[in-house]
């Protein structure tokens, strides 16, 4: 048997490349006096080898639907991120390498979707990267089904670290990637045994192998992370998996400093001589930003001869669609835009009331019948929250046309995998109650800053669950979700209130949670669907020469709707106002806020949960009928007496005030 020797005139040609991108890593970096030039250094073969031969994508259309998606999951590695991206040719210039980390720059100290060309997800906060890539890779086996393979048919690969895979919101959408045999999911491991503070042994001695093929993936083995054709092989063998795959690739942090191998060269910027003697190592020119014409122009031609007709071939194939299936592909291009629906069904209970968790899930599938790219699921809480497609089955990998995700007990994931699949064009909702909104913060967060219209329905809203428990009884959550900036926040009173939620979240398309309640409510005769576009309207107005203004929202709509038919009767001229949505309010005009709530008038504010979301209508504390303190465990009669939530005891404080 002959032994396969190496071409090493291409191996060489790659080092020059690689080492070329190494240097300008660390340029940039220099540049802004801050970064991480060890992953720069480390992992720059990795980066290399990915672009170069396997990923494929279109520099001029870098949200081209059919690309492979690449995600930095370790995205403090953002200057070699910028570096293979400048080299590969995506519209990104030396000026803006130059002003990395500087403000309103296109180059931003961690990844950022929207902001840099090339850059699929925003990236920073560890394991967020990985576990949105399961839900790119959900994504990617649905539409694949439902258009075709010529149409959609892409991998989804991530550079993930020791750190992202010791966050637990890792080993949650890893766990659901294996039931659910992703197999055009490929995790490049960058390993390098060390963390920020140290040595990884400190803190960390997990099998890595033993531990995925648990987990039903595919484990391999790159012993040398600057062996470019190890990298290779084992790339083309993840690819031809019927698993996910996870590709352990040793590496040395910040190769060729002075510190490689330690913390040190982590997250610091090189000094000066380190990085002259670097560069002398790697025979680069000292002149920062001085890069290889060679290398780079060699680097671009490679990856034109690789992907330069992919796009064109898309886009015949695109010609041989139908006219609809051609629409419905430029909107998940384009998803941003607004989802046109004419009637959203909703079935009248025959006694006027129901739960609007019950309304929300029946809303739910209305919408799902006539919009085919809504796809979700719940943390095993379906049967409480009714976030299920009733007549759709369980997405798996051999069953990819299925709409309803079983994500267990999975709030991390599911959260972050809802961000995938909203990066990839599709509508995701993720369900459970509300007190574990908590365990979903930092998803709900990256869908924010990346502006994503991932649907969350919370349930369960406040402490009339009960018998539970201040465990599940949330008081502080809504606040803590209205605190996010570019999250729209929806507290539907009723059946007409839910109806409109989610017309206007379907025709915003932004990141947007639907708080929905347990118990039993009327509908009543005063809401108005199409109100709720405005955030805040009037329900029920005074009699006679304004007084005052009370203000609710969910459930406790009832509560002071009784509130305020008492102390009209008792001649208090004070009117009701319906707020589902703050932060959809506080967009309307000023005409129209002080139209809805007069600034001049005492203002009032029913709400069971934290006072922290009602401080900017009044800044009187005692008028705030809200709760500061967790619950207690008892049916809803027992603990609405125990804090005084009843009419005629609110109404007679409110009427104290106001003499």
């Amino acid at each position: 048997m002959g032994i396969l020797k190496k071409d090493n005139s291409q191996s060489l040609q790659d080092k020059k490349i690689i080492d070329n991108i190494r240097g300008l890593a660390i340029d940039i970096i220099d540049c802004a006096k801050s970064g991480h030039p060890g992953i720069a250094l480390g992992a720059a073969p990795i980066m290399y080898t990915l672009y170069a031969n396997h990923l494929n994508y279109a520099t001029d259309n870098d949200k081209w639907l059919n690309r492979d998606r690449f995600v930095l999951s370790a995205g403090h590695g953002s200057a070699l991120l910028y570096a293979i991206l400048y080299f590969a040719g995506f519209n990104i210039s030396l000026d803006d390498l130059m002003k990395f980390r500087k403000l309103n720059s296109i180059t931003p100290g961690h990844p950022e979707y929207l902001v840099t060309p090339g850059v699929d997800m925003s990236t920073g906060p560890l394991g967020q990267g990985i576990a949105s890539a399961v839900g790119m890779a959900i994504s990617e086996r649905y539409l694949n089904n439902y258009f075709g393979k010529d149409i959609i048919d892409y991998n989804t690969y991530v550079l993930c670290g020791d750190g992202d895979l010791m966050e637990g919101v890792s080993y949650e959408a890893c766990s659901l990637a294996g039931k659910m045999s992703l197999n055009k999911l490929i995790v490049l491991y960058d390993s390098n045994d060390v963390t920020l503070d140290g040595e990884l042994s400190r803190s960390f001695n997990e099998n890595i192998k033993m531990r995925f093929e648990a987990m039903a993936w595919q484990y391999l083995l790159v012993t040398d992370g600057e062996d470019i054709q190890d990298l290779n092989e084992a790339i083309n063998k993840a690819k031809n998996s019927d698993r996910p795959t996870i590709i352990e690739i040793k590496t040395t942090i910040g190769k060729f400093s002075k510190y490689q191998g330690t913390s040190k060269v982590h997250g610091s910027a090189l000094d000066e001589d380190d990085i002259l003697a670097i560069k002398d190592k790697l025979n680069l020119r000292e002149a920062p930003f001085a890069i290889s014409n060679d290398a780079l122009m060699s680097f671009r031609e490679k990856i034109d001869n690789r992907c330069g007709k992919n796009y064109d071939d898309w886009l015949k194939n695109v010609k041989k669609l139908s006219e609809n299936a051609k629409k419905e592909l430029d909107f998940l291009e384009h998803y941003h835009n607004k989802v046109q629906l004419k009637n959203i069904y909703y079935d009248i209970p025959e006694d006027n009331g129901e739960a609007t968790r019950v309304t929300s899930g029946k809303i739910l599938n209305s919408i799902a019948t006539k919009y085919p790219f809504m796809i979700g699921g719940s943390a095993d809480v379906s049967n409480s929250t009714y976030a299920v497609l009733n007549n759709e089955t369980t997405f798996a990998n051999n069953n990819p046309s299925g709409r309803n995700i079983n994500y267990g007990i999975r709030e991390h994931a599911m959260g972050a995998i809802s961000n995938g699949i909203a990066l990839s064009g599709l509508t995701p909702f993720a369900s459970t109650f509300l007190s574990f909104a908590d365990y979903m913060k930092p998803s709900i967060r990256l869908a924010a800053l990346m502006n994503l219209p991932v649907i969350y329905i919370f349930t369960h809203d406040s402490i009339t669950v009960g018998e539970d428990g201040p465990t599940h009884q949330p008081i502080e959550q809504l606040a803590m979700l209205r605190s996010i900036p570019n999250l729209d926040v929806y507290r539907p009173c009723d059946a007409n209130e839910v109806i409109g939620a989610y017309k206007t979240i379907l025709e915003r398309r932004k990141p947007s949670c639907l708080i929905l309640g347990r118990n039993k409510v009327d509908i009543n005769k005063n809401t108005k669907v199409n109100e709720v576009k405005k955030g805040g309207y009037i329900l029920e107005n005074e009699h006679g020469e304004l007084e005052a203004v009370l203000i609710s929202c969910g459930e406790e709509m009832e509560l002071a709707s009784a509130v305020q038919k008492i102390l009209t009767e008792r001649g208090v001229a004070i009117r009701l106002v319906s707020m589902p949505s703050i932060e959809v309010f506080h967009e309307q005009n000023e005409k129209y806020q002080n139209k809805i709530i007069p600034q001049n008038k005492e203002i009032f504010v029913i709400e069971l949960s934290s006072s922290y979301s009602w401080h900017q209508f009044t800044n009187k504390q005692d008028h705030l009928f809200t709760i500061d303190h967790f619950g207690k465990s008892g049916n809803k009669d027992e603990l609405l007496k125990e804090y005084n939530f009843d009419a005629v005891n609110i109404a007679d404080k409110i009427e104290k005030l106001l003499k």
